[in-house]
């Protein structure tokens, strides 16, 4: 059984397979293209107190490529599901301490929904751990982001702070 699909360029940078023009057109036509947007702006329904969240993280996933105008949604879902998931967890918190096992029960069940939520937002948009892992990125882009020029002053600087804020 084939693989998960990957994008072009992914394939052509892996090397592991070779296109004639006319299949790497092809294969490209049949590619969605979603440009990445200027900025992460939060949807028009979330509330205003995740609108500041809502950008950092949406900077951060946007400079990764890993964001676009239709992920708008998704993070917005993620952070309201976040927001009711420590609400629940403090009142089970609660009743838990008031010994309420009644209580505790059914806030602790209200929890355990909105974290499933939560946790499924952020397996979509790439914000833990093992989504992330699945993300291919071939061993020539990485390299190629690796070589820089160090003839720069600026540069040079810059490289010796971070080997020293690294320990190297």
């Amino acid at each position: 059984m084939p693989g998960p699909r990957q994008p072009t360029d992914l394939v052509k940078a892996n090397g592991r397979k070779h296109l004639s023009q006319a299949e790497e057109d092809e294969r490209r036509d049949r590619e969605v293209h979603v440009p990445p947007p200027d900025k992460a702006q939060p949807p028009r329904w979330l509330l205003k107190k995740f609108h500041r969240e809502f950008t950092e993280i949406g900077e951060i996933l946007r400079q990764a490529g890993l964001y676009t105008e239709l992920d708008r949604d998704v993070l917005g879902q993620f952070l309201v599901a976040r927001d009711r998931w420590l609400r629940a967890d403090k009142l089970a918190s609660a009743a838990i301490r008031d010994k309420d096992e009644k209580l505790a029960k059914e806030w602790t069940g209200v929890q355990a929904s909105y974290f499933k939520q939560c946790r499924q937002c952020a397996e979509v948009m790439g914000l833990s751990i093992s989504s992330r892992c699945r993300l291919v990125v071939p061993e020539v882009l990485a390299n190629a982001a690796k070589e820089v020029d160090e003839t720069d002053e600026f540069t040079r600087a810059l490289r010796a702070r971070q080997a020293r804020a690294m320990g190297e």
